[in-house]
């Protein structure tokens, strides 16, 4: 009933649309009337593309709980700027080594749906030691131990995404991919509303239970009526020998990847130190948050019609261009009410490169490797990467000053952007699997 009445209205506005405007204003139509479309649509033909709709909804509601603050969070916890670096680092080093590992799970013993689980479940118990009162140390390692936890989460629901949508997954996954970022940004702004009456501390306590009531609707939900195995592949015995094949195929795109990571820990971080020093508060750290996620949706909402006309290639070189701007701008930037709202320009930057990398990397690796793919892809550019990254950004920011830091991040991202459209031109022999269900034509 509720989707009908929503869907009924969007088409209503619709109509308007297509009454109003002079036949100058025609292509304004036609675009806002594309959006609605992409965004009122049932996203799907079948139920198992409903279900995994919502669940990157649930997720990007309880990951915004969480990330968006742990700065802030550690700098009341009595880590400075440099420890920040340090903790964080080590946090993705941990992340970097387990995501591979849970991918492997997933491709060889397991399903992605189980794992899936498993590793929601896990995140949920740990994060509440962060809450324990202790040593800086106990944080340390609780924040580590959360990192492992947490690292395939992204890898495994893009593989069961693109799993469903079989040959449709270069155009509809964007649709899908959409939904994170619209969850992210209602979760920022109302929790950062909320810390910022209660304080920093609850954090633990609301990612927590958002976790854990993702991971028991994604069993129930995704992991019932689980699409049938795909046929089975010779494979070699060892899970080692099969990365290391993966790691091959993958090679001069993760180059960019990394680059780009690196960038992204550089300022990650220390851009929601700059909001705070300069006055803003949680309200704000999280807007900013929220900011890039309002545009990464009409990004992803219209990514088919762009991935058709230009190819990922060149979307996702577009996106380190993009974010090349929005580093060197932060550089000389001092308001924190304009540092948040270039997060908006980042939403269009960060759309592009999410689902450009996602689809290269699922067309650079064979099929039965995709969760291990997605895996490194994402444990290179959000693990490793930002070891290197974040202990430099905070020597950097520390002993030389953030204008530097984002000035050097910007040259990063642009290296990263000609490397990625050079390494993605590669195409993977791999066998296509054939869709599991019928691919969203509206969704």
């Amino acid at each position: 009933m509720a989707s009908r009445a929503w869907g009924s209205t969007c088409g209503w506005i619709s109509t308007i649309l297509n009454r109003i405007g002079s036949p100058q204003e025609s292509w304004l139509g036609h675009n806002l009337r594309a959006l609605i479309a992409n965004l009122a649509a049932p996203t799907g033909a079948g139920a198992q593309i409903r279900r995994v709709n919502r669940a990157y909804i649930l997720v990007g509601v309880a990951e915004a709980s969480f990330v968006p603050f742990l700065p802030i969070f550690l700098l009341e916890r009595g880590f400075n700027a440099a420890q920040i670096g340090v903790v964080t680092s080590a946090a993705g080093l941990a992340s970097f080594i387990a995501a591979p590992v849970w991918a492997q799970l997933a491709d060889r013993a397991w399903r992605p749906e189980r794992a899936l689980m498993f590793a929601c479940a896990a995140a949920a118990a740990v994060v509440l030691v962060l809450a324990v009162p202790g040593s800086p140390l106990l944080v340390a390692a609780g924040l580590i131990a959360l990192w492992i936890a947490r690292s395939p989460l992204g890898s495994l629901l893009d593989a069961i995404a693109l799993h469903r949508l079989g040959a449709a997954r270069a155009t509809g996954y964007a649709r899908i991919r959409m939904r994170m970022s619209a969850g992210w940004a209602a979760s920022a702004i109302l929790l950062g509303g909320l810390l910022q009456v209660t304080g920093y501390r609850l954090i633990p306590f609301l990612y927590a239970p958002l976790i854990a009531v993702f991971a028991i609707w994604a069993w129930r939900s995704i992991g019932e009526g689980m699409p049938p195995a795909a046929a089975p592949v010779a494979r070699p015995r060892s899970g080692l020998t099969e990365l290391r094949g993966a790691v091959a195929a993958l090679s001069g795109f993760l180059v960019s990847v990394f680059l780009l990571g690196i960038a992204f820990g550089a300022t990650g971080n220390y851009i929601t130190l700059q909001i705070d020093f300069f006055g803003g508060g949680a309200i704000l750290i999280g807007a900013a948050a929220a900011f890039q996620a309002f545009t990464e949706v009409p990004t992803m909402a219209y990514m088919h019609v762009l991935v058709a006309r230009f190819g990922t290639r060149r979307l996702y070189a577009l996106g380190c261009a993009i974010y090349v701007g929005v580093f060197v701008s932060w550089a000389f930037v001092t308001s924190p009410l304009w540092i948040a709202l270039l997060r908006l320009v980042c939403g269009l930057g960060f759309g592009f490169i999410a689902v450009a990398a996602v689809v290269i990397a699922d067309e650079l690796i064979p099929t039965h490797l995709r969760a291990t793919g997605q895996a490194l892809v994402k444990s290179t550019m959000f693990g490793l990467a930002p070891i290197v990254g974040t202990l430099g950004g905070g020597f950097v920011y520390s002993a030389i000053g953030p204008a530097t830091l984002f000035v050097a991040s910007g040259v990063l991202a642009a290296a990263a952007g000609i490397v990625g459209l050079t390494a993605a031109a590669r195409r993977s022999v791999a066998i296509e699997s054939p869709p599991l269900v019928e691919a969203p034509a509206e969704a």
